[in-house]
């Protein structure tokens, strides 16, 4: 028997709430009433409208976190997102993929009330609200993976290491004696956070403090190590870069304020943007995307039309809508064995967007393990975190790594590894040409990756490697010297 979509429930709603509002268009249609959110500027609010937004904003006591010309992220009190809206603030289960290929119930808020539509996490404000068209709450988002020594240890069983065994499979090892390493490229990272491990300081890397998005949480913690281990890949491709990490976890490690780091990252203004998380719904869908994710699509289209490199995973066995935004590069997952031997991953999503005409996902490749929890590449993590401790103990069917609790290092990689890995290549490719559009370093990258012609991608989708390109790998595992001869 199927469990049921979305269920009642009895959890409290937090005392702090994130979310986003749309300011209203001038294009004349509202952001979370089309079925096409390609053109960002059609989107943009007015200058009057953005002042009444903001005046809407601050009568209601929440506080802004970050701004663009779409829309306004802000946070505060159930109490105040339900005086903007004219609704009531509840807490929902839905079903959904999550960590490590799980799929479990995860608390999401809704606005409810005789004013408000269906759509889950999405209100219309209240009549007072003028110059805002609508209001978002953050939706839950996964991590798409899954006093320490600055050296991994020693492990039994087989894996690969950060940075010299992903920068020579990558083909990063060869541009780096050329000279090319990403200097004074910015990468911006949204993820769980990032701590100052001992690795970092070791390679001499250059990472910038962290910008914690949710109100009250520590810029220095990083509570569930997800965001620190998969920046290693950054810069096991790109050691020159300098690393902007943006902490969208909180106190639990759950990244609540997803969209509101990526639009506080997005004003920051970095040569390329790299997420590692996305949400999960029914393959193949019903209808078109969430209009609770218009808002998102909208600021990743903005971002791009500005020359902001934007990367996402495309998923381990989620189906979600960010891979799929036009101008993305959607990073999939390649197995390399001992040998070099090429496959593609079980563990990655691969698929052609039904909502997106002509985009097929992965863009391209990076290296990531296999099902059942991808424990492939040993990463940095902070001591006693999540990670640190589930991966050193037998699950899903995996042995336990081979590290000890608690070490500060863990096995674990996912699309989450390889977003990271083609972020660091687009460093790379904009250190090379510093004019160097999005569109052009995803055909540098797509046209130099080397094709993979077997395995399958995650089960949920079950495409094979072919010749070509395909829905699998993409174009392939990327090859960051050859696509640097081209750029």
């Amino acid at each position: 028997m199927s469990l049921p979509t979305i269920l009642e429930s009895s959890t409290p709603v937090p005392s702090t709430i994130i979310g986003y509002v749309s300011v209203r268009s001038q294009g004349g249609a509202s952001l979370f009433e089309t079925d096409d959110a390609s053109d960002s500027e059609a989107f943009y609010g007015s200058e009057s409208d953005h002042r009444e937004a903001s005046r809407a904003i601050g009568a209601a006591g929440l506080e802004v976190l970050a701004e663009s010309r779409i829309g306004i992220a802000v946070a505060g009190r159930p109490e105040a997102f339900a005086e903007l809206t004219g609704g009531d603030v509840v807490a929902r289960e839905r079903l959904m993929r999550t960590r490590s290929g799980r799929v479990e119930y995860v608390t999401h808020l809704d606005i409810v009330g005789d004013r408000q539509p269906d759509a889950l996490g999405v209100a219309v404000p209240g009549s007072d609200s003028a110059g805002i068209e609508g209001v978002v709450l953050e939706r839950p988002r996964a991590p798409q993976a899954i006093f320490p020594a600055p050296l991994p240890p020693t492990v039994a069983r087989f894996h690969i290491r950060v940075p010299d065994d992903v920068s020579t499979i990558l083909g990063a090892a060869e541009a780096h004696r050329r000279g090319l390493v990403g200097g004074g490229v910015t990468v911006a990272m949204v993820d769980s956070g990032q701590f100052l491990h001992p690795f970092f300081a070791a390679h001499r890397y250059n990472v910038h403090p962290a910008v914690a998005i949710v109100p009250g949480t520590s810029p220095s913690i990083d509570p569930h190590g997800h965001g620190t281990g998969e920046s290693a890949n950054i810069f096991a491709v790109a050691p020159g870069v300098e690393l902007r990490p943006y902490r969208a976890s909180n106190s639990k490690g759950q990244l609540v304020g997803a969209l509101a780091a990526f639009v506080r990252a997005k004003s920051d203004r970095p040569d390329v943007l790299t997420n590692s998380w996305g949400g999960d719904g029914p393959f193949p869908p019903q209808g078109p995307p969430n209009p609770a994710d218009n808002a998102l699509v909208a600021e990743i289209r903005d971002a791009i039309a500005n020359n902001v490199i934007v990367v996402f995973s495309a998923g381990n066995g989620h189906f979600s809508v960010e891979p799929q935004v036009p101008g993305v590069i959607a990073a999939g997952g390649v197995f390399a064995s001992a040998g070099f031997d090429l496959q593609a991953s079980t563990y990655s999503s691969g698929y052609r967007s039904p909502w997106f005409g002509g985009v097929q996902v992965p863009t391209v490749s990076g290296l990531v393990g296999m099902l059942p929890r991808a424990s492939y590449i040993m990463l940095p993590v902070p001591p006693g975190c999540p990670i640190d401790v589930e991966r050193a103990v037998a699950g899903s069917g995996d042995p336990a790594d081979g590290t000890i609790s608690r070490d500060g290092w863990a096995l674990f990689s996912g699309t989450s590894a390889a977003a990271p890995q083609i972020a660091g290549a687009c460093a790379v490719l904009r250190g090379v040409k510093r004019g160097a559009t999005p569109a052009a370093v995803a055909t540098a990258l797509s046209s130099t990756a080397v094709d993979v012609r077997a395995g399958a991608c995650h089960p949920r989708f079950n495409n094979a490697a072919t010749a070509g390109r395909d829905a699998a790998t993409g174009f392939g595992l990327i090859d960051v010297s050859a696509a640097a001869r081209v750029i």
